[in-house]
């Protein structure tokens, strides 16, 4: 099996939706009287829109994906005080056959759980071919990233058939272990924790102050600190109540 880490920038979407609708009237002639061509609306581009008022996304736990029913638990935060969580989380669910269930509210942050139908991707969809969503998953800084599994074969029909412009982050073989600590850590964390391994932040003498690794994540110090603090808890919490 192997592991594919995408990315893609919703704006940039946003302006390939609209290039495209532009291109279209263009051809079929629909044009104002200033010779401006007019914008024609999709559920597609209406659904990007909304996207990007979303602060943070971020999958906590994919409980089921088949060819029969979804089920998930995420985190919500909107960054656009005037319009609700929960208003936000019903444009993004809507024509969709699931139901979902408020769990847990802190400071404007909702964690809801999910379940429904399966949808079968449409031929815009990033993930084709049945390929599978693990964490993680998330949407950040006007930024989409998601995991896939799947094997070669699915891995390579995917790769071919963009119908997305996606950056690849990452393509490795997949790796699971039951037993693995840092599964408990938030998407966030991993990545504090995992870079500042990398960078010897925990070396000693340490090889990256606290400053130079929150500009690499594009965080504030402060921030960081929070992160790595929780994240050196949760793991300690893991290995020493076992």
């Amino acid at each position: 099996m192997r592991r594919l880490v995408i990315e893609w920038s919703i704006n940039e979407a946003i302006k390939r939706i609209k290039d495209r609708e532009i291109e279209k009237l263009k051809k079929s002639g629909e044009q104002d009287n200033s010779g401006i061509v007019k914008k024609a609306e999709s559920t597609e581009l209406n659904r990007l829109e909304t996207i990007k008022k979303i602060k943070s996304f971020e999958g906590l736990h994919i409980l089921r994906f088949d060819s029969s029913e979804t089920a998930a638990i995420f985190r919500l935060e909107s960054k656009d005080n005037s319009l609700e969580v929960e208003e936000l989380l019903k444009v993004l669910l809507q024509n969709l056959n699931v139901e979902y269930q408020l769990l847990e509210q802190d400071r404007g942050a909702c964690i809801y759980f999910i379940k429904g139908k399966t949808v079968q991707p449409s031929s815009g969809s990033p993930n084709r071919r049945g390929m599978y969503p693990l964490l993680p998953f998330a949407v950040r800084d006007g930024k989409v990233r998601v995991t896939l599994v799947g094997d070669n074969e699915q891995v390579k029909e995917f790769l071919e058939n963009r119908r997305v412009d996606y950056k690849v982050l990452s393509l490795t073989d997949a790796k699971f272990s039951l037993d693995s600590p840092i599964s408990c850590l938030t998407e966030k964390q991993q990545e504090a924790i995992s870079l500042a391994f990398r960078l010897g932040y925990f070396d000693t003498p340490r090889k990256v102050s606290t400053d130079e690794l929150a500009a690499k994540l594009g965080l504030a110090s402060s921030t960081l600190a929070v992160h790595l603090r929780r994240a050196e808890r949760r793991l300690l919490a893991e290995m020493l109540t076992e």
